[in-house]
């Protein structure tokens, strides 16, 4: 994982490198386990409404650099879909109030 500021760089499932910017982290309260939410860059301009999020679970080293690692269980799947689905739900709520 290469990280600069808020973006960075992954190969995806078919050998490409994809920038992208980190949504969100998360710590899981019970495990305390790391997650982060990634979107690709290059897909900000284009006109679908759906965009792909990448979900990983992290270790950050002492330097600040980092290990991502694939979610492993359908438990963690489902814990992290629902943390993107409260994300998403807090993003609508503060929107409404301004």
């Amino acid at each position: 994982m290469e990280q600069n500021e808020n973006k960075i760089i992954i190969v995806d499932e078919q050998g490409r490198e994809r920038v992208c910017e980190i949504l969100f982290t998360y710590q899981h309260p019970e495990t305390e386990k790391n997650y982060v939410v990634l979107y690709p860059i290059d897909e900000l301009d284009s006109d679908d409404e759906e965009m792909d999020l990448f979900a990983y679970s992290f270790i950050e080293n002492e330097d600040g650099d980092g290990e991502l690692f694939t979610l492993e269980t359908d438990e963690e799947y489902d814990m992290i879909n629902e943390v993107i689905d409260q994300f998403y739900e807090d993003q609508l709520e503060g929107a409404d109030e301004e």
